[in-house]
Formats: C-alpha cells, sequence, structure tokens
C-alpha cells in the first residue's frame, strides 16, 4: 500500500466499507432483541434496559437469552456459567490475534477484547493492514462501528417494542433461524459434516436426559469435550 493509503482517515474510511455487511446483519438482529426484551406481552421491560444491555454485553446470544432470565428470575450463578460457557470461544478467537494487538496501547487493548464477536472477529482477522498503528486504527474502528450498530439496532427495537400492540411472541426464533441459515451453508462442505452430527446429536441427547430448561450447560461441556478428543484425528483427515 502506499503512504496515501495510511492515512487515518483512508483507514477508517475503509474500515468503515468492510463493516457494512456486519451493520445489515446488526441493525435487524438487535431490532429484534430489543422487541423481544420490552413488549408489554412478555418481559415489558423499560427501554431504558434494552439501551443499556446493548452498551454493555455485545453479544447477540445473550441479548435473546435476557429476557427469559429476566422472567423466571435464573440465579446468578447459573447466569455467570451460561454466559463463560456461551463466549469461551472468544477466548480461543483472542490467541489468534495476540500478534495483531502486540503494539496497542492497554486501553485500546481492552475494548477490542470486549467487544469481540464472531463478524468482527472475521473482519480483523481479514484485516489488510500489517500489525502496527494502521492495523490498530483499522480494528478499532471496525470494532467501535459494530458495536454502535448493535446498540442502534438493539435501541430501536426497544422503543418500538414498547409501542408495538402485539406480545411479541416468537420474535426469539430470529437467532435460531440465523445460526440455521449459518448451519445450512456451513454443511455443504463435507469437511463441516461431522462438527454439525455432533452438535446436534449432542444438544438432543441433553434435551432428552436434562430437559429444555437444564440442557445448555450439559451440551456445551459436552460437544467442547468431544471436539477435543477428536480434534487431531480430524485435522488429520481435513489435510488429507
Amino acid at each position: 500500500m502506499t503512504p496515501a493509503e495510511h492515512t487515518v482517515f483512508s483507514i477508517r474510511k475503509r474500515a468503515l466499507a468492510s463493516s457494512l455487511p456486519v451493520m445489515m446483519g446488526y441493525v435487524a438482529m438487535g431490532f429484534a432483541a430489543g422487541v423481544l426484551l420490552t413488549t408489554r406481552g412478555e418481559t415489558g421491560h423499560p427501554v431504558f434496559w434494552g439501551i443499556l444491555t446493548s452498551m454493555t454485553s455485545i453479544s447477540g446470544t445473550l441479548q435473546f437469552l435476557f429476557p427469559g432470565w429476566f422472567r423466571t428470575g435464573l440465579p446468578l450463578t447459573e447466569v455467570a456459567l451460561l454466559t463463560f460457557c456461551i463466549n469461551f470461544r472468544y477466548a480461543m478467537y483472542g490467541f489468534s490475534l495476540l500478534g495483531k494487538f502486540q503494539d496497542i496501547s492497554w486501553w485500546k487493548r481492552c475494548y477490542l477484547v470486549w467487544t469481540l464477536t464472531d463478524e468482527t472477529y472475521a473482519l480483523e482477522v481479514a484485516s489488510p493492514y500489517p500489525a502496527g498503528p494502521a492495523n490498530s486504527t483499522y480494528c478499532l474502528t471496525l470494532a467501535m462501528l459494530d458495536h454502535l450498530y448493535w446498540i442502534i439496532g438493539v435501541a430501536a427495537g426497544a422503543f418500538a417494542g414498547s409501542r408495538l400492540p402485539f406480545s411479541g411472541k416468537g420474535v426469539e426464533f430470529a437467532m435460531t433461524a440465523l445460526f440455521l441459515v449459518i448451519l445450512t451453508d456451513q454443511v455443504r462442505n463435507r469437511e463441516n459434516r461431522k462438527p454439525a452430527i455432533v452438535g446436534g446429536g449432542t444438544a438432543l441427547a441433553a434435551l432428552l436426559v436434562f430437559g429444555p430448561e437444564k440442557m445448555l450447560i450439559p451440551a456445551i461441556i459436552l460437544i467442547v469435550t468431544i471436539f477435543l478428543f477428536f480434534r487431531k484425528k480430524w485435522d488429520r483427515e481435513a489435510a488429507q
């Protein structure tokens, strides 16, 4: 790249262009999460909670789980454990970004860690800039933009949900539908079918053994255990 392409403005402009697909997904999903949180027929929480949770919890899955947790009064220990299990993958993501973030100041690094999501991670890994100031500006801009998109989506949904005259029942399926679309696309690749089968079979077994209210944590633990056990074998098969 030429020096002109490394100006702060050009880097941020490029980050904005890269983040636009994420914006469309985050605003739409965030809107559904906001509606679910504030519709009168479901939880009926104030709009303020939609804005606060979107600013402090950058996790689509958790955002959709919050209303049910609030409604049932789930113990904080279970909330903490579920949050850890659901978001544990981000710790794995972080290892691959250590080299990219090593020269970034501590407060920027903390923000990048806090705002790490699947989509933001994908864009940061594909950063066109090598580790250094340009990459720092690019990744930080991406993180801030994606965070803003989520806040806007949830806040708009929360505002609309507090005024819509329907119960909001079924809105929570939006997240499930998204994952089904992603799963369908992934299993087209033959190499991805084994993890899909393990995930689906384990979830079904956990549902039958523990029931719908208690299945999530055992399923996640079992899935991770199976993946770790067969990882080397599947890696060898994929390399052949």
